[in-house]
Parts: structure tokens; sequence; C-alpha cells
């Protein structure tokens, strides 16, 4: 993953990075604990260009879940952005719960392949993480519980 790296993104200088990460590698039987570490390396060059980092995890579809190692790979991806200090988009618990919790049929949000996204869910997936970005970033800072925004701002 990163051979393109200092080529295609940090030379492109970006401010901010969404990297969908994960399904590759599990499709592929790669070990993930060395996909994650080169994930983490990742994160720490983008980190040192100053971009913000969002980290996707894989898609929940029938080929990415029957792999056996698909549920480590989500984990480590979560640890990951925990440890490094960047935001994940939970792309796998989403569309898991389409499917459990909302009985969403696979044919609905997936691409006939049991394993891309579709129109469909890749505009509710666009949705939900410009949702996320925009509160990100008009987020007001807090401390110890207490606003940083003068009296002024509120």
């Amino acid at each position: 993953m990163l051979a393109r790296f200092a080529r295609s993104v940090i030379a492109e200088k970006p401010d901010l990075v969404l990297w969908q990460v994960g399904s590759n590698a599990v499709l592929r039987g790669h070990d993930v604990v060395k996909v994650a570490e080169v994930i983490h390396e990742g994160v720490g060059q983008l980190q040192a260009i100053g971009a913000d980092v969002i980290l996707i995890d894989p898609q929940f579809a029938p080929r990415v879940i029957e792999k056996p190692d698909t549920e480590q790979m989500v984990a480590l991806i979560a640890a990951i952005a925990k440890r490094q200090n960047v935001d994940l988009f939970r792309r796998f618990a989403v569309m898991r719960y389409w499917r459990g919790v909302r009985h969403v049929a696979f044919a609905r949000f997936l691409a006939p392949d049991d394993l891309h996204m579709n129109n469909w869910s890749y505009g509710c997936i666009a949705n939900l993480l410009a949702g996320a970005v925009v509160d990100s970033a008009t987020r007001i800072p807090q401390t110890a519980g207490i606003s940083t925004e003068s009296n002024a701002q509120r």
C-alpha cells in the first residue's frame, strides 16, 4: 500500500485523506498484523505532513465477511485510529447494521459481485461521512468540560 504513497498521496500535499483500507488485504489472505503495521506507518506519514486522516474500514459484504481475518482487521484498524488519534469511519458497522438490524438485502446495497458497493450505498456512505466531517470541522473544542469559545462567540 505504501509503495505509491510518496508519489500519489504525499506529493499532493492533502489537507484530508480518506483512506479505505483492509478489504483487499483480507480478500488476498495477507497477514493482518503486518498489514496493520503498514497502516500505522502510512498514518504516521500522513500526520507528518499535517494531513487530517479518516480511516474507513472494510465493507460488510459476503466476499469480505466470509474471510476468517475480517473481524480482526476491523478491530486492528479501530485500534490504529485510536492509538494514532485519527478519525475512523466505521463503514463495516454501518453496512452490518443495514443488513442485520434493518434487514436490507445485500442486493440492495452491493453490486452483483457481492463485494463492491453500489450507487445507493455509496450515496448513503457519502452522506454519513460528509455529515461526520462537517460535525468534526465545526465542533467547538472543549477542555475539561468547559467550552473554549468566548462569551461573545456564544
